[in-house]
């Protein structure tokens, strides 16, 4: 993905008399890799990370490449994903353009925290350098010392600084955050966002309408528990396209929604969705964390979206499309948490877990059984 050109950021102005740290320490405990590879061998325990400068110094990372509101949070709770087993596992290291300044990268980027400083660049600083526009700035929400947020830094800001929730202390730029409703707890909105924002964008690309019939397929899933929530139905089945031929031949689905990955009942889904449903998945289901599988999951992505959907040329004679959720966008991010603060959205945790227990979490996300989402607890004291 090519980068705009802009000139070099400005270096940041220090921050002013009511943001200024206070933090006495200089490192906290975090979970960190150098490279990928199985997460038992590459990830380890740092008992003594370094904390983040703050405010940011130059450079910039090339995500947020000029001076804005930035957060400096205490991590609450992380969220463990198959994502980031495709990150641990099987993502090639030499993506990250951290990896000169800072070698290490830490896993989980879906967490909640509580904000012990705030950053924010003066007028007079915030200038030409800056590219955002009257009305962003105006609309950037204001954060204070002891708000309670919910964070999902995209992969664009992950691979550019190694940033992840499995570390006490992170500094991450204040568009990835959202502040929790009143009335909701930091361990209660953990495992949202990722979840949350992927779920909308599978119901709202399959424009689900009331009155229609449709079938979530992994619905006991992190994704899947979001999205019945959001829908209605799911059917399990240990031969699942022949059961959904033979139960719904005759009055098939408006749509499926994938939160699997089954490639076979998208193989075979002429057979139960209508002609002009839509079948969405929100990937294609690894069957190891490997390059290999990374690899052929990719393939199998695009084959299914170019391959003609014409039935004589082996299609399917059905629209399929996956679920894109590279960066959700604050407004996406601020829907799933108003949705939330409703009580119209809850987070279904299958398990938590201490911070000293990482890697047998990451054994309950790896077995693809985990019903609901797998919680970290970062901060315990």
């Amino acid at each position: 993905m090519s980068t705009p050109q802009h000139p070099p950021p400005a270096a940041p102005p220090p921050a002013t008399a009511a943001t200024t740290t206070t933090t006495t320490t200089t490192t906290k405990k975090a979970y960190t890799y150098h490279r990928p590879g199985p997460y038992r061998t590459t990830l380890h325990l740092t008992p003594s990370h370094p904390l983040p400068p703050f405010p940011p110094q130059p450079p910039l990372p090339k995500s947020v490449p000029h001076p804005e509101q930035w957060l400096l949070l205490r991590v609450s709770h992380a969220a463990l994903n198959p994502a980031d087993l495709v990150a641990l596992s099987c993502m090639p290291f030499v993506l990250r353009s951290h990896r000169h300044a800072n070698p290490a990268a830490v896993p989980a980027l879906d967490f909640t925290a509580t904000v012990m400083d705030v950053w924010d660049p003066t007028p007079e600083n915030n200038n030409s350098n800056n590219s955002r526009s009257r009305e962003e700035e105006e609309e950037e929400v204001k954060y204070a010392k002891g708000d309670a947020v919910v964070c999902f830094p995209p992969l664009a800001h992950v691979l550019a600084t190694g940033v992840g929730g499995l570390q006490g202390v992170v500094a991450l730029p204040a568009r990835y955050a959202v502040r929790i409703p009143a009335g909701k707890t930091l361990r209660e909105a953990a495992g949202l966002l990722l979840t949350g924002c992927t779920a909308d964008v599978q119901v709202g690309e399959c424009r689900v309408g009331a009155g229609q019939r449709v079938l979530v397929v992994g619905a006991s899933g992190g994704v899947g528990t979001m999205v019945v929530q959001m829908v209605v139905d799911y059917t399990q089945h240990k031969d699942l396209p022949g059961e959904l031929a033979r139960r719904y031949g005759d009055r098939p689905f408006d749509h499926i929604i994938d939160t699997y990955g089954n490639q076979e009942l998208y193989k075979q889904c002429a057979r139960y969705l209508k002609p002009e449903g839509m079948y969405n998945a929100a990937s294609i289901h690894y069957s190891n964390y490997t390059v290999w599988e990374l690899l052929k999951s990719g393939l199998t992505l695009v084959a299914n979206t170019i391959w003609p959907r014409s039935t004589w040329l082996g299609g399917t004679g059905r629209t399929w499309k996956a679920a894109s959720m590279m960066d959700p966008g604050r407004e996406m991010m601020e829907r799933v948490v108003k949705l939330f603060g409703e009580g119209k959205l809850r987070v279904a945790v299958d398990s938590e877990w201490p911070f000293d227990k990482v890697h047998d979490a990451l054994d309950v996300v790896k077995s693809g059984h985990a019903a609901g989402k797998v919680i970290i607890r970062v901060n315990e004291d």
